[in-house]
């Protein structure tokens, strides 16, 4: 197996990524503060870079009807596995570039991201707000007039307070001053019930000075993460 990178996560360790969000926000945090910008029951709702469908599933238990779309082939296979052992029978994914998407105009009542956007500006920092705003586009290209846009993204690993690197904060800038996003910040804490769990998947990817910032507790391992809600209405 290879060396698990950020780089190839997505492509190449698709379950260890699973592993790793599947643990995070134990506290409910994410699905509150989403109801609290888009009423979600009833609704029909188009997800952009699904992934393995961690938001999938959140949602899954409150829409009417869920589109979810990612760009690579074994996130997708994780996120169908979900679907079919979990009987998300409401819930359709598709492989598509949240840059070119194939569907129609205005059927969603809101479109939302997770942990994806924020991946399209790193992959392409010569003309990121570009290949952003090709993705922000589509998302008000499948809503109906009236509805939602809503991004959710890190605002730091191992930190109890929001403090996202430099490369990220003009990203966010960009969305709240250019874009007119209005944003709102949450704990997503990730709990592991072992040592071996955070060896497994912290520490290749966020490395070993997230040891420093670990939380012992009686219902296991805590790291902390701030994560960032933006959403505008369209």
């Amino acid at each position: 197996m290879s060396t698990i990178t950020w780089d190839n996560l997505y492509t190449d360790h698709s379950d260890v990524y699973e592993l790793l969000v599947s643990h995070e926000d134990y506290q409910d945090h994410l699905i509150r503060a989403i109801e609290n910008i888009q009423p979600l029951t009833g609704t029909i709702a188009a997800e952009f870079g699904c992934g393995t469908g961690r938001m999938s599933g959140l949602l899954a238990n409150h829409v009417q009807c869920l589109h979810a779309f990612d760009l690579t082939r074994s996130m997708l296979r994780v996120a169908h596995e979900k679907k079919y052992r979990l009987n998300w029978n409401h819930v359709s994914f598709v492989q598509a570039d949240s840059r070119m998407m194939p569907v129609r105009e205005s059927w969603a009542d809101f479109a939302i991201e997770g942990w994806s956007f924020l991946h399209i500006a790193v992959q392409n920092p010569g003309d990121w707000q570009f290949q952003f705003g090709r993705a922000l586009d589509e998302m008000r290209l499948v809503v109906r007039p009236g509805g939602k846009l809503v991004l959710i993204e890190t605002l730091g690993t191992g930190q109890t307070e929001p403090n996202p690197a430099a490369k990220y904060r003009e990203v966010y800038d960009w969305l709240e001053w250019e874009q007119g996003f209005r944003p709102e910040a949450i704990r997503t804490d990730y709990l592991f019930e072992s040592m071996a769990q955070v060896q497994e998947v912290v520490v290749p990817l966020f490395g070993e000075k997230m040891f420093d910032v670990l939380i012992p507790s009686d219902a296991g391992i805590i790291l902390p993460e701030c994560t960032g809600l933006w959403w505008l209405a369209v």
